[in-house]
């Protein structure tokens, strides 16, 4: 049985992390929708960063989904083919500090994969994509051959198949999480 992980990045805990103090100019641009963008996307996209002068990690989902470059050549090497990727430069206005090796990521591919007759959750608002899950069951036969795709349940939830995870750690690349779907909170 193949196995899937949802991937966070929560970073060091004994040291400071970089974050996202604000994006421009993409105020009404959603990101979790699973398909191509239609929205007119300035290159690069600017992003500040917060003023503590942190640990860059390889991934930021804060209002915005970013990938470190090295982070998307593993995927890709690992046959992630559904990335719409776009330029970003990001900047410390602390330090003038600029990072150019992230770039956005649009995940094309929105997957209804949750068993939720053996998931744990609750749907405030009724919705099937607003779920708060306290465990997740993923239903394989809904997956298809995607490696990493959107939750249709919950969008925030990135999930990843286990070639792929393989692939990632296989890279050394470090602050990455890879939750079992059972034990995620999303």
């Amino acid at each position: 049985m193949t196995k899937y992980y949802m991937l966070e990045c929560y970073g060091p805990d004994d040291v400071e992390r970089a974050g996202i103090a604000q994006v421009e100019g993409l105020d009404d641009v959603n990101w979790m929708l699973g398909r191509a963008l239609t929205d007119s996307i300035p290159s690069p996209i600017r992003i500040t960063l917060d003023a503590d002068d942190g640990v860059m990690l390889p991934m930021f989902n804060s209002e915005i989904l970013l990938f470190s470059d090295a982070l998307i050549g593993v995927l890709e090497r690992a046959g992630v083919d559904n990335l719409d990727l776009y330029e970003c430069v990001l900047s410390n206005p602390v330090t003038g500090t600029t990072f150019t090796d992230y770039k956005a990521v649009n995940i094309i591919g929105l997957v209804a994969a949750a068993d939720m007759g053996k998931s744990k959750y609750q749907a405030p608002t009724g919705l099937v994509t607003d779920v708060d899950f306290d465990s997740l069951v993923i239903d394989q036969a809904r997956v298809g051959d995607l490696l990493l795709f959107r939750l249709a349940e919950c969008v925030s939830g990135i999930v990843v198949h286990e070639s792929v995870k393989r692939a990632v750690d296989a890279s050394g690349i470090p602050y990455l999480d890879w939750v079992d779907p059972r034990e995620w909170v999303g």
